[in-house]
């Protein structure tokens, strides 16, 4: 298991921090709105970057510009923003452009041991928002995770009323034999389908053409599924399982966002806690994105509104996981995503596993046999698991009578061990 390390460094002519662990990298860039401008899992490198953008920084004035979408830096990455977005009442945020939360300059902290890193990026105070924004990732030895933890400081002497919204944006270019860029159509964005929506199939069109064809609900799957067909358009999904992922299927591998619903509580937009935007034909105010060759899809999450006293800070809790898979993500949980659903079947004195996956973790997988009461009954280690690889699951184990369900767990060298899947016990 390769220790994890840090440096200072500089990225696409950047300054730059970059945290690494043998599995993955990740790249900060506090400069630019503290930005993650790199998430690469060996050569699979799934964020975007606006090469045009890459290593230039702007004045505070030049970033505003005269505040139109034409004037915005979208260097690309991940970021954070208050939420609602608008531009109607002091109570939704005018940006972007927006000189202060989007690309003003963050101060970094840093810190390494051989068993994790991390990097904090924390915002200029923002005195239109009311809000300072603080945003800290963790990776782990041996893994692909990260721990991403949100924090907004209300610094102003009034209450303010906002939504954590975090905004990945992800690479969905494929390249001609020409050597140009065009879009991917094997890249995805899927979650799950709210079974208690309030919408007919599990989102809604927020901008673009209501028919456009690359949103669709697979009510086969059970998954709201965004399709990358080069249109422009936004929707939003009121998704209760807790994740989102980015699939691209040209690459065999796939980025998901793990994070915890509220259902009881109020969010932005309608009442969703996920949004899918895809650059493509099409204008959005004064800016022609037909004119550009800009290939990305984003995936964002939002969390419930938190009320903030002047001086409070709230925070919200995503992490990342990336694999090598074998299909798109049907599921997602701790220990890695299912992209075949798993199955377990008795018969006769063997019970039968079966099922395709992506980890997280350098470790073993482990396989657990439960009764009735959701007791223990055995534990077995099947195999070596890696991220850099999909996971083919079809093994055996003895069918003890009182078996009713099986779970998949993979345990880190660390001794961390992570839910991947379970399901009911099957005959036949």
């Amino acid at each position: 298991m390769s220790e994890c390390s840090l440096k200072k460094t500089t990225f696409r002519g950047w300054n730059a921090i970059e945290v690494q662990n043998g599995t993955i990298r990740l790249v900060a860039v506090p400069e630019i709105g503290g930005r993650i401008m790199a998430y690469d899992l060996g050569d699979a490198h799934f964020i975007y970057v606006d090469n045009e953008l890459a290593g230039k920084l702007f004045s505070a004035e030049e970033n505003q510009g005269d505040g139109s979408l034409a004037a915005w830096k979208n260097y690309g990455g991940d970021k954070t923003w208050p939420s609602p977005q608008g531009w109607d009442t002091d109570d939704q945020w005018h940006g972007p452009p927006d000189p202060v939360l989007d690309t003003g300059r963050y101060q970094a902290n840093y810190g390494c041991d051989t068993l994790s890193a991390w990097v904090e990026m924390t915002s200029p105070e923002d005195p239109r928002s009311g809000v300072q924004i603080t945003r800290r990732f963790t990776i782990y030895a041996g893994s692909s995770r990260v721990d991403v933890h949100l924090s907004f400081r209300n610094i102003s002497q009034r209450e303010v009323r906002w939504s954590i919204w975090d905004v990945m944006q992800l690479d969905a270019s494929r390249r001609n034999p020409d050597g140009s860029l065009t879009y991917d159509p094997a890249c995805s964005i899927t979650t799950r389908i709210n079974p208690a929506s309030r919408f007919k199939d599990g989102f809604y069109v927020m901008f673009g053409d209501p028919s456009n064809p690359q949103w669709r609900a697979d009510h086969s799957r059970g998954l709201v599924e965004a399709n990358y067909l080069w249109e422009i358009g936004k929707i939003g999904i009121d998704t209760d399982c807790g994740w989102a992922a980015f699939n691209n299927l040209s690459k065999g591998c796939a980025f998901t966002e793990m994070f915890t619903n509220h259902p009881e509580a109020q969010y932005p937009d309608d009442g969703v806690g996920v949004e899918c935007w895809t650059v493509g034909r099409g204008k959005v105010a004064n800016l022609d994105y037909e004119q550009t060759s800009i290939y990305l899809m984003e995936v964002e999450i939002l969390s419930p509104f938190y009320n903030f006293s002047p001086g409070e800070v709230k925070s919200f809790e995503i992490t990342w996981g990336v694999s090598k898979t074998a299909g798109q993500v049907l599921d997602a949980k701790a220990g890695g995503c299912t992209t075949t659903p798993f199955s377990a079947r008795r018969s006769g004195e063997k019970i039968s596993l079966a099922g395709a996956f992506g980890v997280y973790a350098v470790g073993e997988l482990l396989v657990q046999a439960l009764d009735a009461n959701g007791k223990v009954i055995s534990t077995e280690q099947l195999q070596a698991v890696t991220p850099d690889a999909p996971m083919l699951l079809s093994a055996e184990i003895a069918a003890m009578q009182a078996v009713v369900s099986v779970q998949l767990l993979v345990k880190t060298p660390a001794g961390d061990v992570f839910l991947l899947s379970e399901c009911s016990l099957q005959d036949g």
